[in-house]
């Protein structure tokens, strides 16, 4: 890959992720996420039960895993690569999550679940989704002006105290003046 990514079309799906509510198809795409959590705990107690007969064993598969890692490690995007997401989860929360600048979702390639930071509920099933921006821009943003990396009020309720506030701010200053 060069120093340019493909330029992606990022999409949204159920937005404002304040307001959206759950449906059956995320409940029962919910289930399928802790299934297959399960399924895989029940393979990896089996591993382990094979490496404890063999220890050998054990020692190749953790050889293999350090190589993976190597190379993944080895091909880590440059931060203009990286997509961030704002994303709601099937427990309720939002959170920021990362992805590929090239990815149009955050749901994509295997991607459709994580580990919520708030709760801990793991799998958590991404239920809605907006891009932010480029991680190396928000990096660059931070570093310009540490105020860009507050996130925007979104809902009508926060834009409407906002209204207030600053208009409280405005009628103070007319009062000094």
């Amino acid at each position: 890959m060069g120093d340019n990514p493909v330029v992606t079309f990022h999409r949204s799906q159920n937005v404002p992720l304040e307001a959206y509510e759950l449906t059956s198809r995320d409940h029962r795409d919910q289930k399928t996420s802790e299934e297959i959590r399960d399924h895989v705990e029940r393979l990896a107690g089996e591993w382990r039960d094979e490496e404890l007969a063999d220890p050998k064993l054990r020692e190749r598969r953790l050889e293999n895993a350090r190589s993976a890692w190597k190379i993944v490690e080895s091909g880590r995007p440059h931060d203009s690569h990286i997509m961030r997401w704002r994303v709601r989860l099937y427990c309720g929360h939002i959170v920021e999550v990362t992805r590929h600048v090239e990815v149009a979702e955050p749901t994509m390639h295997g991607s459709s679940s994580t580990r919520c930071s708030e709760c801990g509920m793991n799998p958590a099933r991404i239920v809605a989704f907006e891009p932010i921006g480029p991680l190396g821009e928000a990096t660059m943003n931070k570093a310009l002006n540490p105020a860009a990396s507050q996130p925007k009020p979104r809902s009508r309720k926060q834009l409407e105290a906002r209204v207030a506030e600053l208009e409280a701010e405005l009628a103070a200053m007319r009062n000094t003046e």
